[in-house]
């Protein structure tokens, strides 16, 4: 076994470790002596550490191989929901500093969704969803509510086809929330709507980040409405704060907390500002209104705002922090990304991808075309098929496995990473499979981080329920499934080592 690539030491306090099993995602606890030696490679432990380590090998499975075997075996269905990405407007009322959709149009897309493509759609879910797979809508935009209508008429017709076969829908939306069209709390408590809203923090930086294009802030709309939801639906709505971290002041812990403290998010998504400086060459973007050429193409690169000097160090100890958000006095649940690591960890499941686009994920936009990836949906390159025929291009580009990429099957958090996206690769190499550096390292950061924390956790933490990550669409729908491996015996004597999960 090699360390970064079989196993990785995790070094989180002066006398103690983490070790990650990368064949079937084991956390094991160290002391610091015994990992710096583990850390040198398996032949560099103490006789009596080599002992406790081939007893692990052969009592918790250390050489099964069970993510491995695991994504060998498994079928684009597996792990996930099938996902249709309803992009149900060009139109938006908040003009985002970082927005990745050009103002809601995706610099292509000139009308709203109308009718005539729900019947597209339901066809779409019926010729290529697997038999008793759980269907879920993913409304999007522009703004979706701006098109509340087709929201309406495509719940009920989800409605209906439940009662007559029983396919099970979830339904989940990523709005703006500055607008509440009428009827609007009578449909999500109906159908138990899975609310992401689009909110950074407290009124400073949300105003700065996410003013209306009018140039008025969008804090206080924003959360007049939350509340009126809120009330008005109770627990039978799940809202997530999706958050974008662009800013060092104020920091990431209290941009979160000033959300957290209002007790009206179930959940968060924390996601890392990118966006463009023009240093490095590789993507050539030229500046253009309408027909007019306001300048040549320049090269830019996309920058990770949580790799940033100050940002890091903001990252890891709001990690630190994190668990004491889980105040029985508060609503919060988790961050998403973090609770599906932890998952993987300490139930033992395996990631079968990044994301489940193009496999089990499609974005229908108004003009009929069917996207992979909702990021792209302003590249007609990457369009796979139409509403009116449906998938009519073959995309094997987008079902590549961890294990199969030269760089990432030898990494060391493949099976909880599985791959990085696609997108973010595209935009920074121009191929879906050349890996953007910068992503990679955000990935790795992340999963570092959150493993130290774990490892620094309760039991009571370690315990809890995680049955909800399937319903909540982590990291654009991750396909994630047990592994298999083997229960361990308590009684088990592994001498410096600790099994923790």
């Amino acid at each position: 076994m090699k360390h970064g690539t079989d196993y990785r030491v995790l070094p989180f306090s002066e006398d103690t470790a983490a070790v990650l099993i990368t064949g079937n995602h084991r956390l094991l606890l160290a002391p610091a002596g015994t990992a710096r030696r583990l850390e040198s490679g398996v032949d560099q432990l103490l006789p009596e550490e080599r002992q406790a380590w081939e007893r692990l090998r052969a009592t918790a499975g250390f050489a099964d191989e069970a993510n491995r075997s695991r994504l060998a075996g498994s079928a684009l269905s597996d792990g996930s929901d099938f996902a249709v990405n309803v992009n149900l407007t060009n139109v938006c009322n908040l003009a985002c500093t970082y927005c990745f959709a050009e103002g809601g149009d995706y610099g292509r897309i000139t009308e709203a969704m109308g009718e005539h493509s729900i019947a597209w759609i339901f066809d779409f879910i019926e010729k290529n969803a697997a038999p008793g797979q759980r269907v879920r809508f993913e409304f999007f935009g522009g703004e979706p509510l701006a098109n509340f209508a087709v929201i309406e008429k495509i719940c009920e017709r989800a409605r209906g086809i439940r009662e007559r076969d029983g396919t099970e829908f979830v339904h989940r939306i990523s709005t703006n929330l500055t607008l509440m069209p009428q009827g609007i709390e009578e449909l999500f408590r109906a159908y138990r709507f899975i609310v992401s809203v689009s909110i950074d923090g407290g009124r400073e930086v949300q105003d700065a980040n996410r003013p209306s294009k009018n140039g008025k802030g969008s804090y206080d709309r924003i959360i007049r409405n939350l509340r009126r939801l809120r009330e008005a639906c109770g627990d039978g709505i799940t809202l997530v704060a999706r958050m974008t971290i662009a800013t060092a002041e104020p920091c990431l812990k209290d941009s979160v907390l000033d959300l957290w403290e209002l007790d009206l998010f179930d959940y968060f998504q924390i996601y890392p500002g990118v966006y463009p400086v023009e240093t490095g060459t590789k993507v050539p973007i030229a500046l253009t209104l309408g027909d007019r050429k306001l300048s040549e193409p320049q090269g830019i690169q996309y920058i990770n705002h949580f790799l940033q000097p100050g940002i890091v160090e903001q990252f890891k100890d709001f990690l630190v922090h994190y668990p004491r958000l889980f105040d029985p006095g508060n609503r919060f649940k988790g961050v998403l990304e973090y609770e599906r690591t932890v998952q993987m960890v300490t139930e033992g499941a395996t990631a079968l991808a990044f994301c489940s686009g193009g496999r089990t994920y499609y974005t229908h936009s108004p003009d009929g075309s069917i996207s992979p990836c909702h990021r792209l949906v302003g590249d007609e390159s990457f369009d796979v098929g139409t509403g009116a025929e449906g998938v009519t291009r073959e995309h094997p580009e987008w079902r590549r496995t961890v294990d199969e990429h030269p760089v990432c099957g030898a990494c060391w958090a493949r099976y909880l990473c599985g791959g990085g996206c696609r997108q973010e690769n595209h935009v920074a190499t121009g191929d879906v499979n050349e890996l953007n550096d910068e992503s990679c390292q955000y990935q790795l950061m992340l999963a570092e981080e959150v493993l130290k924390m774990l490892a620094r956790s309760q039991a009571g933490y370690r315990g809890q329920s995680r049955d909800r990550y399937d319903d909540l669409f982590v990291s654009c729908g991750r396909p994630v499934v047990p592994n298999g491996r083997p229960a361990l015996d308590a009684s088990t004597d592994f001498g410096a080592f600790q099994v923790l999960c």
